[in-house]
């Protein structure tokens, strides 16, 4: 049975890297963000974004907490990252979020010119003096505030961090525990990230998506129905942020049918996670 990747031209979404490669080569002005549940694909992630990065000669900051430091130290080595030499010869930087972010924070929110200082220094340092001409940062302390449940602060530290991002010319990656198949996550979350980032890795198999959100739609209006109706919301739907085709199927389907689009997202979650 025929998808709506078969039916809607390549001119209307640009078809983005698989989420692996896209994390491998991330640019100056890059500013993505993951969504995961699932430890192990947030582990597999940073450890792409950090060994990519690695492998290409690049300086890596890491600000992640104790404990998910210790989960990614021996994956990176099992990618074939030598953790200890890339430390000592200044190539990987690691510092603790938890200890960082008291550091700018003034009472409930990030002090922003203190945040831009400190990251500016990291920065500085993680260049070592000019021997690694390009920098990546991945952390997670807008997560710390996300699960702290202070979204205002998190979501204003992801605006400083898009600034950091444009002024130094390097990579940012952020992670969030958040929930892909959630609807306020799309209804609220989602537009609200799409304001200062490039791009969106909702979950971790893009096919296994693409196959849920299809057969879901299919199921609430029929095949017929769902090639024409996926067609003309992605037709029409201006992303703003790049992120897998079904995906933005998804937000599309938000914006102009919203009473569909839950009941395409709730079936959507029990296909991909085969309920």
């Amino acid at each position: 049975m025929e998808t709506f990747v078969d039916h809607v031209s390549h001119s209307v979404l640009n078809e983005p890297e698989p989420w692996d490669g896209l994390l491998a080569a991330a640019g100056p002005r890059d500013h993505i963000v993951q969504l995961y549940q699932d430890q192990q694909f947030l582990n597999r992630a940073v450890c792409r974004f950090a060994a990519g990065a690695i492998a290409n000669g690049e300086g890596v900051i890491l600000v992640p907490t104790a404990a998910h430091w210790e989960a990614f130290r021996p994956r990176l080595e099992a990618e074939g990252v030598n953790v200890k030499s890339a430390q000592d010869n200044g190539q990987l930087t690691v510092v603790d979020a938890d200890e960082l972010l008291p550091r700018f924070m003034k009472g409930a929110m990030p002090d922003a010119p203190v945040f831009l200082g400190l990251a500016a220094d990291v920065i500085a340092k993680a260049h070592a003096e000019g021997q690694y001409q390009k920098v990546r940062w991945w952390g997670e302390m807008v997560n710390v505030l996300w699960e702290q449940g202070n979204v205002a602060a998190s979501m204003n530290l992801e605006d400083q961090f898009d600034r950091l991002a444009k002024h130094h010319e390097i990579a940012i990656f952020c992670s969030f525990v958040m929930d892909n198949f959630n609807s306020e996550v799309h209804s609220r979350l989602l537009p609200r990230l799409g304001q200062n980032h490039s791009h969106l890795i909702p979950v971790e198999d893009y096919a296994r998506l693409e196959r849920a959100v299809s057969d879901a739609l299919r199921h609430n209006v029929g095949t017929d129905d769902a090639r024409v109706l996926e067609q003309q919301l992605l037709s029409n739907y201006a992303p703003a942020f790049q992120m897998p085709r079904s995906q933005a199927l998804l937000l599309a389907l938000r914006e102009s049918l919203p009473d569909l689009a839950d009941s395409v997202l709730t079936r959507s979650r029990a296909l991909y996670h085969g309920l």
